[in-house]
């Protein structure tokens, strides 16, 4: 009897999020929507800290089972908290979410690694980057115009413990938490002009500043030199 070929459950999980962006209009119509979010919007800040801990729960979720919100989770923390809450929020909403991406790839749906290990350009670029490990995570983390979601598997397919992915995360997530934050505030709480170009020069200051510092660590990180120095 010929085997059944196993059907990796990470394609499995990919095709049900794009079922779901497809078909999100059947499942809940814009103005249901539009209601269910100022619903949830009233609810949680309500909750108070019990709120705060259900976005953070929100990024777990989304995170471990691949989920593609976590950039608008991050907008949404910002538009109910403001702009420097939403951070705090989604920093550590990005760093434990980044734990959970990290576990699931490794531990659950373990068919991420055996992608990476039959593409053998990508597998030199990952082996290069355990070469520089705490660099690779910031250079990463400063890419902010890549998915969170994107970023998690990155990392979680290198040989980077868990501890250290976590620990470099924490710090080097701040600046693309900030920029979706005020982006966010700034959508919900500007009240003029004035007041709009404020939350919007901080996300472009950030931008410039962290395309600087991609410029620094990228000629580190093509140093040979450089692997002692950065954790490996």
């Amino acid at each position: 009897m010929r085997a059944v070929k196993r059907v990796n459950p990470i394609y499995l999980l990919i095709a049900l999020n794009v079922l779901v962006v497809v078909f999100r209009e059947l499942i809940l119509p814009e103005a249901e929507a539009a209601a269910l979010a100022a619903s949830i919007e009233t609810t949680l800040i309500g909750l108070g800290a019990i709120g705060y801990a259900s976005i953070v729960a929100a990024y777990v979720l989304c995170a471990f089972f691949f989920v593609p919100l976590l950039i608008p989770l991050n907008i949404l923390g910002g538009a109910l908290y403001g702009a420097y809450e939403g951070t705090a929020v989604a920093s550590i909403g990005i760093t434990l979410g980044c734990v959970a991406t990290t576990l699931s790839a490794r531990y659950v749906f373990t068919g991420m690694q055996r992608v990476v290990d039959r593409r053998p350009g990508l597998k030199r670029l990952l082996d290069r980057a355990d070469n520089h490990r705490n660099l690779a995570i910031v250079m990463v983390r400063f890419a902010v115009v890549v998915p969170y979601l994107f970023q998690n598997l990155a990392l979680a397919v290198t040989s980077s413990s868990v501890y250290r992915i976590a620990l470099v995360t924490a710090v080097s997530a701040i600046p693309g938490a900030a920029i979706y934050s005020f982006l966010g505030a700034g959508l919900v709480k500007a009240e003029d002009v004035n007041q709009m170009l404020v939350y919007l020069a901080v996300p472009v200051v950030l931008m410039l500043a962290v395309a600087g510092a991609m410029g620094y660590f990228k000629s580190k990180y093509d140093d040979p030199g450089a692997g002692s120095a950065s954790g490996g």
